[in-house]
């Protein structure tokens, strides 16, 4: 008989469990967080270290948590959606060009029409067998790499073997109208197609398979942020970042403290957005959502 309560208890623990891992949760607003004088346009994060792109200002700049300047990079002309990656991609300092085997920020630079790599606070700059009109991100995956290249309405794909280009100008499914961020995950592309008003997804064979957002009245998408549960959009005019479920269906709307945002950055239930305008840091925690029902 206590052999039988003791299973009995144990399975209505591991039920307990269950139920508890099942509570649903949201993206709640926590803190907006002034930047000095800095005007960010994309946000990438090395563990918890915070980078930012600020355009206005030409230089990449590390933050902490508080928005207290750590350090800055500049030279750069107009740099856009930037992103942390490690693979064996060509580059060169142009003297030398070599092969770069370790961990780097990538820099897309829009005044530029070139891609900055920084490492070890040497820059240098990827090789390319195709010109850029206007690179406004990058995202970088494993041995991939994907670039928005604004004015020729499309992404330029390294697939670890090739380069191919994605996307010709229009408004149908497969079509871009001035893409301004892009990210590569294990088996698709997602992209900020901005002035399509909507996200658009790609497998890496560079076919579009499907809109996101394309319903919700946005206006001017300039970023996107996957991760392994959710799709994230900014809606730059309407002040909103859109929230999206891995097939594409709107999960939340958030709007608290946010006004004029560009890019936007998930990890281990902390949520950061860039107000680019005001120079603020928006910061939302994942929290489980409470019956309020008596």
């Amino acid at each position: 008989m206590k052999q039988f309560i003791y299973i009995i208890a144990a399975a209505a623990a591991m039920i307990s469990c269950t139920e508890k891992a099942a509570v649903p949760q949201d993206w709640q607003y926590e803190k907006t967080i002034s930047l000095d004088d800095i005007n960010p346009i994309g946000i990438a994060m090395d563990g918890n270290d915070i980078f930012l792109s600020d355009g206005d200002h030409n230089r990449v700049v590390k933050v902490d948590d508080n928005g207290r300047m750590m350090f800055e990079m500049e030279g750069f002309e107009r740099p856009m959606h930037i992103d942390f990656g490690e693979a064996d991609f060509q580059i060169t300092d142009k003297v030398t060009t070599s092969m770069l085997k370790e961990r780097a920020l990538f820099v897309p630079e829009y005044g530029r029409d070139s891609i900055a790599v920084m490492r070890d606070n040497k820059l240098d700059y990827l090789v390319l067998k195709d010109s850029l009109d206007a690179p406004a991100a990058i995202s970088v995956y494993e041995n991939e790499i994907a670039i928005a290249d604004f004015y020729p309405n499309r992404v330029l794909f390294y697939n670890g073997t090739d380069w191919i280009s994605i996307g010709t100008e229009g408004k149908e499914l497969g079509q871009l109208y001035y893409p301004t961020d892009v990210q590569i995950t294990e088996d698709k592309i997602f992209v900020a197609d901005a002035y399509n008003h909507r996200g658009q997804v790609f497998d890496k064979t560079g076919k579009g398979i499907a809109f996101i957002g394309a319903d919700q009245k946005i206006n001017a998408a300039t970023g996107v942020f996957v991760n392994e549960n959710e799709i994230f959009l900014t809606d730059f005019e309407n002040g909103r970042i859109l929230v999206f479920d891995l097939e594409y269906n709107l999960k939340q709307i958030l709007e608290t403290g946010i006004d004029k945002p560009t890019d936007v950055y998930a990890q281990d239930g902390v949520l950061y957005i860039t107000n680019y305008r005001k120079g603020e840091l928006v910061k939302y925690t994942l929290k489980d959502i409470i019956d309020e029902k008596v």
